[in-house]
């Protein structure tokens, strides 16, 4: 899943570069083939990665260098220099990796690396707790079930989501996939064979009523209960809902979850008009969205200028007249 694409500039690293070109401590955009290519260097030391970040496609070369690892400058995603492996959310997925030879006071990328699938050593069962329930199935909840295995932790994974759907990209739900740019096949985190492979067990539709501490157990609407050793809370937030006479009409819908976006999409099929309550971020992206499927959009909201509380006066006049 990617927004950004780079298109290979800069010099052709296969063809190699003086030393000198590249300071420590520095970045440089470059391409190996019709592949762009970073290269980074941290003292002698030069290193040779994916140019674009996994998560949205944001381009490695602008963002920062942190000892052996690059943060992107769009989520702050972060990729070590050495192996390409995602560090932090919000990419899941590593970036590649290539050779780089030094050849007197020149370097040059050579192959790609082939990549090492890594089997962590098992963290030592003392200490550990035996069985971990994640209570939430979006994208905090799924981090956490794949770090704890990319970690080492060999104990039982309960995740419990009250969503029917397998974690998935939910800002998607507002840009891309609302605008109907972004096929639903986009929208998913990992497929159900994942979690399946990683022998994380997953719950859908499966919301919590209570969590009994003391007996270490969380309980559902259904009346089942699950124990557990620890417990990950990881819910999200819910958006604030309209309180006003006519709220709870059909037509209107709140954007929290996939369901929510499918059910706009379908009304947005047959629909000439649409009111979007909210000038933030989300707002905004759906107006912007529903105006790239032609329809008359009208926001509403408080405020006299967007945003104007997280970003000035002067962004929020800005955005106010893109829009």
């Amino acid at each position: 899943m990617s927004e950004g694409t780079l298109q290979p500039s800069g010099p052709d690293l296969a063809q190699g570069l003086a030393l000198a070109q590249l300071a420590d401590g520095a970045m440089l955009l470059g391409h190996v083939g019709e592949e762009p290519v970073l290269l980074a260097r941290r003292g002698r030391e030069v290193f040779a990665i994916g140019a674009t970040c996994t998560h949205y496609g944001g381009p490695l070369a602008e963002g920062l260098l942190v000892e052996d690892t690059v943060r992107c400058p769009w989520h702050h995603a972060c990729f070590s220099l050495r192996t390409g492996e995602a560090q932090r959310p919000p990419a899941l997925n590593p970036v590649a990796c290539w050779r780089v030879e030094r050849l007197g006071d020149r370097i040059v990328v050579r192959e790609r690396a082939a990549a090492v699938p890594t089997k962590p050593a098992p963290l030592p069962a003392a200490g550990m707790p035996g069985s971990i329930v994640i209570l939430g199935g979006g994208a905090a909840g799924n981090c956490a079930a794949e770090t704890l295995r990319r970690e080492g932790f060999s104990g039982s994974i309960l995740m419990l989501s009250a969503d029917p759907s397998v974690p998935y990209d939910r800002p998607n739900l507002s840009k891309d996939y609302l605008a109907g740019n972004a096929p639903e096949d986009w929208i998913p985190l990992r497929s159900p064979e994942f979690y399946r492979e990683h022998h994380v067990e997953v719950h859908l539709g499966a919301r919590a009523a209570a969590i009994d501490t003391p007996r270490r157990e969380v309980r559902l609407e259904d009346g089942s209960h699950h124990a557990y050793d620890a417990l990950l809370i990881a819910t999200g937030a819910e958006p604030v809902r309209l309180d006003v006479p006519g709220s709870d009409l059909p037509h209107v819908r709140t954007l929290r979850s996939l369901a929510d976006s499918r059910a706009i999409i379908q009304k947005a099929e047959t629909a000439q008009r649409a009111v979007v309550i909210g000038a933030s971020f989300i707002g905004l992206e759906v107006a912007a969205s529903l105006r790239a499927r032609k329809l008359d959009v009208r926001i509403v909201a408080p405020e006299l200028t967007p945003m104007e509380h997280i970003l000035g006066l002067e962004i929020g006049g800005l955005v106010r007249r893109i829009h």
